[in-house]
């Protein structure tokens, strides 16, 4: 992949959720509150489906966002996991239903990525972005015992072809973390992969010493780092951090200061909103969009993304619509370019970022 294109776009998105421009003026392209929809929406209660397991940081933001949906539409959102294919059962069954505005997608990162693995033919195309709510910075995480200490210890043990476990993998967090750090270390051998169904999965895989490694977002596996259940070799948000745990602070290590060239890549890992089926009716799109939008602004989201180490997006609309096409050229071209899938983004039509 070209870095110089990923820096850029990452930046971009970055700087807009940093800087809450898209929280700002996302409601101005809205219709004036108070008007009167001439649809008559919503008349019933709605579901939503996470397509991962219940913990991860699909299931959080989107049960979070769900809660202040409720408020803003007047009617429920029941939310139900249905983990499975990276993502692709779940957004699959979301799409086989009535694309009439009452079963809302939860919306992963992976959607970048299930055509070129060949899990689904679905791709950003055929949904219409309500929210993208989060970043999910990667983070690899081992048990406190572990042999393997540090982010070198890792890497040192990769070459030398001695994990003997495999490494539990969150969707395509292995590709958007330990993939990344493999590009920079081409000499090491690519350990054996478990799929987990969702994050959460991956940490307590760790936790257990199940495997000897798990890749997973941040906030996934934070709780865990806070009890002292696992420690993080290393971080790839903005920089290294330091947060609280039971027994004092804990630092946390960022992967640029083992690989200052990728300073231009942070931050690094997924994302994570609601979407519909793009051919929803627009005016029911339109309410769920208000609705959305005002439940990332709400003060229950954003301290719930503070807490647990999220990083604020706030992107909607065409601009969300943009950032998922944009990071599916990115993550199918990163997966093929590493070898993990044979099928070319260009089959799609898809250029090289």
């Amino acid at each position: 992949m070209k870095r110089r294109t990923l820096c850029i776009v990452l930046a971009f998105v970055m700087a807009l959720g940093l800087m809450g421009c898209s929280s700002g003026d996302t409601s101005s392209d809205s219709s004036t509150d108070g008007e009167q929809a001439a649809v008559e929406y919503p008349t019933r209660d709605l579901s939503m489906i996470v397509p991962f397991g219940a913990g991860g940081a699909t299931d959080l933001i989107c049960r979070t966002l769900a809660a202040e949906m409720e408020k803003q539409l007047g009617v429920s959102i029941a939310v139900t996991n249905m983990p499975g294919s990276a993502s692709a059962v779940g957004t699959e069954y979301v799409n086989e239903t009535d694309h009439d505005g009452y079963t809302l997608l939860g919306y992963p990162t992976d959607i970048t990525s299930i055509k070129v693995m060949g899990q689904s033919d679905l791709t950003y195309e055929d949904w219409n972005a309500l929210v993208i709510g989060c970043a999910v910075p990667t983070s690899i995480v081992v048990k406190p015992d572990s042999p393997y200490q540090t982010l070198e210890d890792l890497v040192a043990a990769m070459k030398a072809g001695t994990l003997t476990i495999a490494t539990s993998d969150s969707g395509c967090a292995f590709t958007r973390g330990l993939g990344l750090i493999l590009q920079q270390e081409p000499e090491c051998n690519q350990p054996e992969l478990i799929p987990s169904g969702g994050g959460a999965n991956a940490a307590l895989s760790a936790v257990k010493g199940d495997v000897d490694a798990a890749a997973c977002g941040l906030p996934e596996c934070i709780e865990y780092v806070r009890s002292g259940d696992l420690k993080v070799l290393t971080y790839m948000g903005s920089s290294a951090i330091t947060i609280d745990g039971a027994d004092g602070p804990i630092d946390i290590p960022w992967v640029c200061d083992v690989y200052p060239d990728l300073e231009e890549n942070m931050p690094f890992g997924g994302w994570v909103g609601i979407a519909v089926p793009a051919d929803t009716d627009p005016e029911i799109y339109e309410i769920l969009r208000q609705a959305a939008v005002k439940a990332y602004e709400s003060e229950a989201f954003q301290t719930f993304a503070e807490q647990k180490t999220f990083v604020p997006m706030g992107l909607t609309g065409q601009e969300a619509n943009d950032w998922a096409k944009s990071t599916s050229y990115i993550n199918s071209w990163m997966l093929y370019d590493m070898g993990f899938t044979s099928t070319s983004p260009e089959t799609f039509g898809w250029p090289h970022p």
